[in-house]
């Protein structure tokens, strides 16, 4: 398939061809970003390529397949390995029915049988992952409703001031304490730890420039990508004297920060907080206790969302940010001392 090209309105061009019913066919797709008018004529060439019939008639199987080609340029690793996750453990009874015969009730019971032995978040994914497929290769037939399990909401952790004070004190030049900070202290993902770059650290300007992340993909192994999350997680942070400092006694500053597997990064945090009395708290809850101070200092959304790179406030409030029982226990004297003073001065004037 061509490239894009740029016109002279300042938009980009590609042109596909296709046979359509034994007729070549050329079609152009124009779009302000060339990698979004490249995706487009890609999937339409795709598509007509590999299926002249009826795409309602494709099985769930063939159809995720051609779901995941179209658009492996543009998702995520792990989001692939997800989706293939999906494929292959859970969609067994019904993997090999055309979409267009996916009707309500041959889903509904899916859903229902697939409850009994998977959790509900699988069952909530697998099922957002049919309903994109159907949603791309036959949107008439998708269903206007299937009821999903509910969702367990498990208790977010974060930890407390002294349990901060305890970490800090017990990690203290430990051979992973760069990593364990970066994600205390400086809110970062767990992908952009392993995909942070040496280059990407300026310690005369004292800043970190985020722009990468390092994820698993289908065979479970760490590939690197040049793009983050989302585009609100690419950003440039301010690196405090302190974790400056114990960089700069770093001997070997070149090539990634952290030069160990994934599972050491883990193995070791786990040890250190089980030597303090602190189980059960992960790296991705130093990121979220990151996100909760910013509510006990009274930092407003949008510099948290800057500093978290989150790209939307509810996202933050819902999944990371978590009330601590210090911070309870100061609105309860608050409150407490209003009505107090009110009945007060009631009693006074009686």
């Amino acid at each position: 398939m061509a490239k894009a090209k740029k016109l002279p309105s300042g938009n980009w061009r590609v042109q596909a061809t296709a046979t359509i019913n034994g007729e070549k066919i050329t079609k152009s797709f124009t779009d302000v970003d060339p990698d979004k008018a490249e995706l487009a004529a890609k999937q339409w060439q795709v598509y007509h390529k590999n299926f002249e019939q009826d795409s309602s008639d494709l099985s769930l199987e063939q159809a995720i397949d051609e779901y995941i080609k179209i658009k492996d340029s543009i998702l995520s690793p792990s989001t692939i390995r997800g989706y293939n996750t999906i494929k292959n453990n859970s969609i067994d009874g019904i993997k090999q029915i055309p979409l267009k015969k996916l009707s309500q009730n041959v889903l509904q019971k899916y859903i229902n049988q697939l409850s009994k032995s998977k959790s509900p978040k699988t069952v909530r994914n697998a099922y957002g992952l049919i309903t994109a497929v159907m949603a791309q290769f036959a949107p008439e037939y998708l269903p206007s409703h299937v009821s999903l399990p509910q969702p367990i909401i498990r208790p977010k952790r974060a930890l407390s001031k002294d349990q901060i004070q305890k970490l800090l004190q017990s990690i203290d030049g430990h051979r992973n304490e760069i990593p364990f900070l970066l994600a205390l202290w400086m809110g970062l993902r767990q992908s952009e730890i392993l995909a942070l770059s040496w280059d990407d650290i300026d310690l005369e300007k004292n800043t970190i420039y985020i722009h990468s992340a390092a994820v698993p993909d289908k065979h479970n192994k760490y590939v690197y990508k040049q793009t983050t999350k989302n585009v609100s997680s690419t950003r440039t942070i301010r690196l405090p004297s302190y974790i400056k400092n114990k960089m700069l006694k770093t001997q070997d500053r070149s090539g990634r920060v952290y030069k160990y597997s994934p599972s050491v990064l883990f193995k070791d945090l786990k040890k250190v907080l089980n030597e303090i009395g602190i189980p059960d708290i992960s790296l991705h809850d130093l990121r979220r206790t990151m996100a909760t101070l910013g509510v006990s200092l009274n930092i407003s959304d949008k510099v948290m969302m800057s500093r978290g790179g989150w790209s939307n406030p509810a996202t933050m409030k819902k999944i990371y940010q978590v009330v601590l029982d210090q911070d309870t226990k100061i609105a309860d004297d608050l409150i407490d001392s209003f009505f107090e003073s009110v009945i007060n001065n009631v009693k006074k004037y009686n």
